[in-house]
């Protein structure tokens, strides 16, 4: 009896089993039906409604199957003014759209024309002193300071103004040599010691007019004079009253504010692009108006840390307008030739691929897809390196509904079907 029993019991599961997979199949079958009403509802919104509904036949009240697409003979009064053009990309299909269609895609379109690129690149720079028109002022020997003339920053200084007057043992030591040889010199021919002492002072920076003075006098002085190199303005100062000096201290930075440069930073990306002599508008920060400049130098070297260039604009300043570390915004416009253009509205990216639309006939109801190969984008134009020709006319509207179309009909067509 048990053994009855038991087997009854797996006969009663395995009709159960049988009866929960008969239900699940039921449900699956419902929810495929659903997904496929819904589908065919939301694709009877598109302007492609028309088309997609004929594609369907009813007999009897019966649902047949779409007949299957044909590809439309390439005549000329199929496509007024379509070119043969490239192998479709791959995954889409060619579309010729019927007046109502076109009504509610609402497309339009824009002409591929040839124009001049430029670009204009931002950047901030900042005021330097010009390298050229600047002197570092250093001691040639060890001393002591005695006397500062030049003793505040700002302050201009005229070439070989006297700046400090210094103390030192050796140049001291020289002076009273130098004496003692004119002491001993003849009055006929030169000396050579004499003239290696006069050397020596020279070679110290001791001023000309201070070795003429000895000579005349035969009185050495305790300290020597530190002449201005040049004319400028003392844009640095490490000198102080009593301090000690060596020759590796710089005392003063003179500079000639006249002129002064401009350095701004280009990156790496549009180096290749900026030349000598590109013009420039440059602005000091605060400063309402602006000037114009030139490229006038090109560092030779990148900073490896921010990946930029110097770029060098040179400045008249007569009025000291530009001040030494201000920083000034610079606008500088960049030349990158003649291409084809096309609006960037009308460029649909696909991962790696760029596609567009090229619309052709009297309402542009052919719609050919095109893959192309863009360059730069400028303002809202793409410079277009390949798949375009001058004349062509790109479709800036109602792209991604195209697309959608396009591939849609692609998948369900034969292989290098032209789909209507």
């Amino acid at each position: 009896m048990g053994t009855f029993a038991a087997r009854d019991r797996r006969a009663g599961d395995e009709r159960g089993d049988a009866v929960n997979k008969g239900v699940y199949a039921v449900l699956a079958l419902s929810v495929c039906t659903a997904a496929g009403l819904g589908f065919q509802y939301a694709r009877s919104s598109w302007p492609f409604a028309a088309q997609a509904l004929s594609e369907s036949t009813h007999v009897h009240g019966a649902a047949q199957p779409p007949a299957p697409l044909q590809a439309a003979p390439a005549t000329p009064a199929a496509h007024a003014g379509h070119t043969q053009p490239e192998a479709l990309p791959a995954g889409y299909a060619e579309l010729s759209l019927d007046p109502g269609q076109l009504a509610g895609l609402q497309l339009t379109a824009a002409k591929v024309e040839e124009r001049d690129f430029s670009r204009t690149l931002r950047t901030v720079g900042v005021v330097t002193l010009d390298e050229t028109r600047s002197a570092h002022v250093h001691p040639k020997v060890r001393g002591w300071i005695e006397d500062i003339r030049a003793n505040y920053l700002g302050q201009k200084v005229a070439a070989g103004e006297v700046l400090c007057q210094v103390y030192s043992q050796e140049v001291y030591a020289a002076e009273v040599e130098l004496v003692s040889l004119l002491a001993r010199a003849s009055s006929t021919g030169s000396d050579p010691l004499l003239d290696a002492a006069r050397q020596r002072l020279s070679l110290w920076d001791v001023p000309r007019s201070e070795i003429e003075r000895l000579e005349k006098t035969r009185a050495p002085q305790r300290s020597f004079p530190l002449l201005a190199p040049r004319a400028g303005t003392i844009v640095a100062k490490a000198a102080i009253q009593g301090m000690y000096v060596e020759p590796a201290l710089e005392l003063y930075t003179l500079s000639d504010l006249s002129r002064v440069w401009i350095q701004a930073d280009i990156y790496e990306l549009d180096i290749p692009r900026v030349r000598l002599g590109d013009a420039a508008k440059l602005t000091l920060q605060g400063d309402a108006e602006s000037l114009d400049g030139k490229v006038a130098f090109l560092a030779p070297t990148l900073d490896e840390a921010t990946r930029t260039r110097k770029v060098r604009f040179e400045l008249a300043n007569p009025k000291g307008r530009f001040l030494p570390g201000a920083f000034a915004d610079v606008e500088l416009n960049v030349a990158m030739g003649k291409g084809l253009a096309i609006p960037e509205s009308s460029v649909i990216r696909t991962g790696t691929r760029a596609i567009v639309f090229v619309v052709h006939g009297e309402h542009n109801e052919h719609i050919t897809p095109r893959e192309v190969k863009l360059g730069p984008l400028v303002s809202d134009q793409y410079r277009v390196e390949a798949g375009l020709q001058g004349g062509d006319r790109v479709a800036t509207g109602a792209q991604f509904l195209l697309d959608s179309e396009s591939r849609l009909r692609a998948s369900s067509a034969p292989a290098g079907a032209h789909v209507h």
